[in-house]
């Protein structure tokens, strides 16, 4: 109910302390949500027993909800009773879905609740007789999890941001249940969960390159090391932090490369209008040595190629010249696009497009408005366009830097010229990526590598600088220091590390780019939506790495059962369309991890991964290796976690720490054991 997700061990150890179920739930909800007015409901759940005879009333609080659950649960093991329970949940006092919560944000959404005791009696008595499984324990927590996520995850992204899916950068608010999208890994995964969450406030992380909008406590990726990342809320992010971008190399072939070429060029040196005689035309405008070369080559086979009868025009002192179409359904189509005075705007087949299809846009573009010859990609004075090609250029792999120029007064008139801004490539990653993806498309002078390091990507300092206290020497630089010092020009000045040279001595991962925060801050409410991602629980929105909510479920490894819980999930019915087993269905709001208490063999390891592989699941853990990380402070050197490690697999843990710190009592060591259910980390 925090928002901080669920965890959970459910090794026999643990569920073998549960007691036994004892009496049969025969549940009736009655009630309707929001019919009693907001003064006169309960904050917390009440109830009532009558002999076997129970009524709960709901709270309308997390206070209430949480109780209402314990109370269920607690009636199917309690021993006064006969065996069954008549159980009534009455839900009126819930506020309705739409009503704000106060305190904790967003707008309730019980639409999962009535639902949640009628599922977990089915489960409870089930298990009449006896104690719970675990996967009858993950059921229930799940059950409860999924309620929670419906009602109110708080953690979401604005209406409009764009998720990298295998068939095209979406808006959120299109992406559905089943659509593959990207992960830090570069792998697609399935989505399995969708939340409309309603308005809410949100901020805006704006970085040099992109921008994304959400709710502040939404967590994404910041930069810890050269190859590492924590998760961090956008509202705590700092100036200088490094978000992460992974390229989008996929989408749909929902055009041809060529036309894709020639919208880019139209929104570049195009416009499209109805004449006054009624006609419709489409107009391209180029010098005459650009129409009388490649360039006019070009436009007029692809119109050709597409139908149309392209006409050639001259200006009247015959430096500039047109090709024109007169077509109402091109002029229809392209005009949607760009109109006079107005921003121009990507089409969606773009932003859906393949990799060449991006590609071939923007190289349109550039052969309108680029500037090949100083590696600048787009000059226009439209800033909020700029900023949409910065995005299309970073699902490419493109980091780029937004030049402004300010608004030009001519002294005796009145009218304010707009500055035209340009868009540099930045780094030597993204101009290869340039050279390598627009170039095979681009007319005009290619674009270049400049060997020059300046103004690239770049990571802090700090990162490099203890990778060289543990004794490493670069191999593209004279040495270490040099990566962050520059004691010439600017003695004690330390520079943050350039990506390039980063890239060359193989210190970080080359498919991740490092974006840096400007700021963050308040832009009033947005509609919100979140969505659950298999596996990775994270996902690329506006080109930035991103966090879902999720759980984590831990069996041991001899449970084949809790191995085995997620095995034909989706099932194929008599009509031959596939459907979730609905009675595990809440299974899939967290992972399973198989937790080894001896160190596993090579075939155990390969066993387990296979199986996880085709249940959609994707953890193992050595548990031995997870304390051991989690007990560096003990665990001082490689020599100590060799024998610790040997004792944990003879099953010897706590006699060796006993023996060697003898001041730790009984408590803190069993503390120190229990360190696996929450993937800790350390050296």
């Amino acid at each position: 109910m925090m928002g901080c997700g669920t965890g959970a061990v459910l090794e026999p150890k643990y569920i073998n302390q549960l007691p036994p179920i004892r009496n049969r739930l025969k549940l009736t909800l009655v009630g309707e949500i929001g019919k009693t007015i907001a003064n006169d409901r309960r904050e917390f759940t009440e109830t009532k027993i009558e002999g076997d005879r129970a009524t709960i009333y709901v709270g309308d609080s997390r206070d209430g909800w949480v109780k209402s659950y314990q109370t269920l649960l607690e009636l199917s093991t309690h021993e006064g009773f006969t065996g069954e329970v008549e159980v009534t949940v009455d839900v009126s006092d819930i506020r309705k879905a739409g009503e704000p919560l106060q305190g904790f944000g967003g707008v309730a959404n019980p639409v999962k609740l009535p639902g949640l005791y009628q599922r977990c009696a089915a489960i409870l008595n089930k298990a009449v007789g006896r104690q719970l499984t675990s996967v009858e324990c993950c059921l229930l927590i799940d059950e409860a999890a999924a309620c929670i996520v419906a009602g109110n995850i708080r953690r979401c992204i604005a209406y409009g941001t764009r998720v990298s899916a295998i068939d095209g950068m979406k808006p959120i608010q299109d992406i559905q249940v089943g659509d593959l999208v990207l992960t830090s890994s570069g792998e697609y995964r399935p989505v399995v969960n969708k939340f409309i969450q309603g308005k809410q406030k949100v901020v805006e992380i704006r970085t040099p390159i992109t921008s994304i909008r959400c709710t502040a406590n939404h967590r994404v990726a910041v930069y810890d090391g050269l190859r590492s990342y924590k998760w961090k809320c956008a509202g705590k992010l700092q100036p200088k932090d490094r978000l992460i971008s992974v390229p989008h190399k996929k989408g749909a072939d929902c055009a041809g490369i060529d036309y894709a070429w020639l919208v880019g060029f139209y929104i570049g040196d195009g416009y499209a209008n109805r004449r006054y005689t009624g006609q419709s035309e489409v107009v391209f405008a180029l010098s005459k040595s650009r129409l009388e070369g490649k360039l006019g080559e070009k436009c007029l086979r692809i119109l050709q190629n597409l139908g149309y009868t392209p006409t050639v025009a001259y200006s009247s002192k015959g430096n500039h010249g047109f090709i024109k179409v007169y077509r109402k359904e091109l002029a229809q189509e392209l005009i949607k696009y760009k109109q006079p005075w107005e921003c121009p705007v990507i089409p969606e087949f773009i932003w859906k497009g393949s990799r060449d299809i991006r590609g071939a846009f923007l190289a349109g573009l550039s052969d309108a408005d680029g500037t090949p010859s100083r590696n600048v990609l787009v000059n226009s004075n439209k800033l909020e366009f700029l900023r949409q090609v910065q995005k299309l250029a970073l699902s490419l792999g493109i980091a780029t830097t937004l030049h402004e120029r300010k608004p030009k007064v001519i002294k005796g008139r009145e009218k304010v010229y707009e500055g035209c801004h340009w868009i540099h490539i930045q780094g030597l990653q993204s101009q290869a990526v340039v050279v390598g993806l627009i170039n095979q498309f681009a007319i005009r002078n290619e674009f270049t590598i400049k060997l020059a390091k300046k103004n690239g990507l770049s990571l802090p300092y700090q990162y490099v600088k203890e990778l060289a206290a543990t004794g490493w020497q670069p191999e593209t630089a004279y040495s270490a220091n040099t990566i962050w010092a520059d004691s010439k020009s600017r003695p004690g000045y330390f520079r943050d590390a350039n990506f390039d040279t980063l890239i060359a001595e193989d210190l970080v991962n080359p498919h991740w780019l490092p974006i840096e925060v400007q700021f963050v801050a308040p832009v009033g409410q947005a509609e919100t939506f979140d969505i659950e991602v298999e596996g990775d629980h994270e996902f690329i929105a506006d080109g930035l790495l991103v966090h879902n909510s999720a759980g984590m479920r831990q069996g041991i490894s001899e449970d084949t059962a809790f191995a085995d819980a997620k095995a034909n999930l989706w099932q194929q019915g008599e009509d031959g369309n596939w459907r979730i087993d609905p009675e595990r269905d809440a299974l899939r709001m967290a992972n399973h991890s198989r937790v080894f208490h001896h160190k596993p063999t090579l075939e155990e390891i390969v066993g387990a991964v296979r199986k996880q592989y085709y249940s959609g699941e994707g953890a193992i853990q050595w548990a031995g290796e997870a304390v051991a990380r989690s007990n560096c402070d003990l665990l001082t050197t490689k020599e100590l976690k060799a024998e610790f490690l040997q004792a944990y697999d003879r099953g010897e843990a706590k006699q060796w720490l006993q023996e060697r710190y003898p001041n730790l009592d009984e408590k803190e060591l069993e503390h120190r054991l229990a360190r696996l259910g929450l993937n800790p980390c350390g050296n």
